[in-house]
């Protein structure tokens, strides 16, 4: 057996090191697409993965709505909010990538990719391609609907594209996290379970649903240093402009963005790192 496997794995070994950088790219989309077929083949994943953050967008504009009070900013809370679940949506859905390469570990799928000539950092870069694609989708119907429930940006057509670029992005680096955890738990119910227990809290200590100066006094030095908080407030600037913005939140645009993008860069430099050894352990 020996004799056997060792010429077979110093040749796979070989053709991997002389991946060029277009076979790379081929490698990246073909393990993405195959990710995007599961995907497909499952259609009430779909269903269900659309339905629930229209729901939840519906519940927290209409019934939280009723209640809220912004003062005078000139702000409906469905302006408000919007951005917040859009965020909300982005962070939930990076979970579904953790507990597909747990189910890929289990079932054995990534014992047989490691078998093949393809560059050890095409499963990784391929299940981000494929959830980046996800998350576009899912945060372009959530951005429709919130149209339709009577949702207005204030800062035109651009602000709500950067609404929604900034959520997405956000998504992905929460994608990372949700990688590494199912690389290192294994298990996929585990994995949900894991990933969703820190994210509850980050999302209700935010500026998601109510301005950081409503929160508990011992809650609000946690929410302005909080990630999702910066998200929000950097896609709410966006979308309602930066006067909108100070009026609930007391900070500026420029501030909220300069937090988010060193944020954002933290977490995708550190959780894929963390990601990549672990799956080269693996």
């Amino acid at each position: 057996m020996t004799a056997v496997s060792t010429p077979l794995s110093a040749s796979t070994a070989h053709r991997r090191a002389a991946i060029t950088p277009k076979r790379l790219i081929t490698d990246v989309w073909l393990l993405a697409e195959r990710n995007l077929l599961k995907i497909w083949r499952r259609p009430r994943l779909i269903v269900f993965s659309i339905v629930q953050p229209i729901m939840q967008l519906i519940l927290f504009a209409f019934v939280f709505g009723a209640i809220a009070q912004l003062g005078r900013t000139g702000l409906t809370y469905k302006d408000f909010v919007v951005p917040a679940v859009l965020v909300q949506t982005m962070v939930f859905a990076g979970i579904q990538s953790g507990i597909g390469i747990a189910d890929d570990m289990h079932t054995g799928m990534i014992d047989r990719f490691r078998s093949l000539p393809v560059a050890r950092s095409g499963f990784l870069l391929g299940r981000t391609v494929s959830d980046g694609i996800r998350l576009t989708l899912q945060a372009t119907v959530v951005t429709i609907t919130a149209f339709a429930i009577g949702f207005h940006t204030h800062n035109g057509v651009h602000g709500a594209i950067g609404m929604v670029v900034v959520a997405i992005m956000f998504g992905i680096a929460l994608v990372t996290f949700s990688e590494y955890m199912g690389l290192a738990i294994k298990d996929p119910e585990t994995v949900q379970a894991a990933v969703f227990i820190p994210l509850l809290p980050l999302i209700f200590t935010s500026s998601a649903f109510a301005p950081v100066s409503r929160l508990p006094g011992w809650m609000q030095p946690v929410a302005r240093v909080n990630p999702v908080t910066s998200a929000i407030d950097t896609a709410r600037g966006l979308v309602l402009g930066d006067d909108a913005l100070y009026k609930v939140s007391q900070v500026h645009l420029s501030s909220a963005a300069l937090r988010f993008f060193f944020a954002w860069a933290v977490i995708m430099v550190l959780f894929t790192f963390l990601a990549v050894r672990q799956y080269r352990k693996a």
